[in-house]
């Protein structure tokens, strides 16, 4: 999915979750301290991330130095995921995960080797001769690696056609649901944000899908920001560098998103001004003038919360009756 919609923090839930319900028959949250030290000293939990500088030799096996008696040797060692199934061998009843951040980023014919057969799961337990090491290469069938890609990378575009086959996909969209009922100076957070992903659909370009803004930029842990402070900082650090990015500086085009007040299409600049401390009143009644829009949105919504509310109110005097 796009940036900010919770890709590697869902993706690390599960992932305890389900080594939780394994290991102990429990939910993650149910565990003690101790039963989750557990998973990390058993190493059924392993992470690594991608990027154009990560190998074969990072993530199954290569040659590192080391010193013997004052000569220096290069040995063969396991990469992270040859150390995962290692440790998955010796106790086939419990699940062992990987998560690959980034997955996309890498260049994964060359990380993975070999490994793309022993992935497949018809191939699961069978010998993969490597030519590193000195013992064929095992993945057994209680390994599970999940993996987290950008959609707004374009070296998506290049991800390996034989790894497509071997992952089932999992999207993850932005979210308004998180943010709604949280107004922050006036701007019902919910509704506008909804309205600037609309808006980035319709002037972000034909990739524009994949060019959302995640929900997470404006949130704090699992609450939605409610600080006006905070909010200015993921607008002006966050939020419009990542537009600009997408618009590739078109200045028409931010406009249409973010409004002709905070963007100086004539001067192609952003009225930086607006978000200084003294003059947040202003940033705020621009965005508000930008988006007029949501005024009606969040009246609609405002409606519907009290249609569900007034609904459950007559299920709850039914069921009362019936006793």
């Amino acid at each position: 999915g796009p940036p900010g919609t919770g890709k590697t923090y869902w993706a690390m839930a599960a992932m305890q979750e389900l080594a939780a319900r394994s290991w102990f028959a429990q939910s993650y949250a149910e565990l003690t301290d101790q039963q989750r030290t557990q998973l990390e000293t058993h190493g059924a939990l392993a992470q690594c991330t991608f990027h154009p500088a990560y190998g074969y030799e990072d993530f199954l096996v290569g040659y590192r130095p080391s010193v013997h008696g004052g000569n220096l040797t290069f040995e063969s060692k396991k990469g992270v995921f040859a150390q995962l199934c290692e440790r998955a061998l010796r106790e086939p009843d419990k699940k062992f995960f990987l998560l690959i951040d980034e997955i996309n980023r890498g260049d994964i014919p060359r990380i993975f080797g070999e490994l793309i057969t022993a992935l497949e799961k018809d191939k699961r337990g069978h010998r993969v001769v490597i030519s590193m090491l000195n013992e064929p290469l095992v993945v057994p069938p209680n390994v599970h690696v999940i993996g987290t890609m950008n959609t707004a990378d374009r070296s998506i575009v290049l991800l390996d056609a034989a790894l497509r086959r071997r992952f089932a996909f999992l999207e993850l969209m932005p979210d308004s649901r998180v943010l709604r009922g949280v107004r922050i100076e006036g701007l019902p957070l919910g509704p506008w944000f909804e309205e600037l992903n609309r808006r980035v659909l319709a002037h972000a370009g034909r990739d524009a899908r994949n060019l959302q803004v995640g929900h997470s930029y404006f949130m704090s842990g699992a609450q939605a920001i409610r600080d006006t402070e905070r909010f200015t900082e993921v607008l002006r650090d966050d939020v419009v560098p990542l537009l600009q990015e997408y618009c590739y500086d078109d200045f028409e085009a931010l406009a249409q998103i973010l409004g002709t007040t905070l963007m100086r299409v004539a001067e192609k600049r952003i009225d930086h001004t607006l978000f200084e401390p003294s003059r947040r009143g202003a940033l705020f009644d621009a965005l508000l003038l930008a988006f007029r829009e949501i005024s009606t949105t969040d009246a609609a919504a405002a409606a519907d919360l009290s249609e569900d509310l007034d609904e459950e109110d007559v299920v709850d005097e039914t069921d009362g009756s019936d006793e």
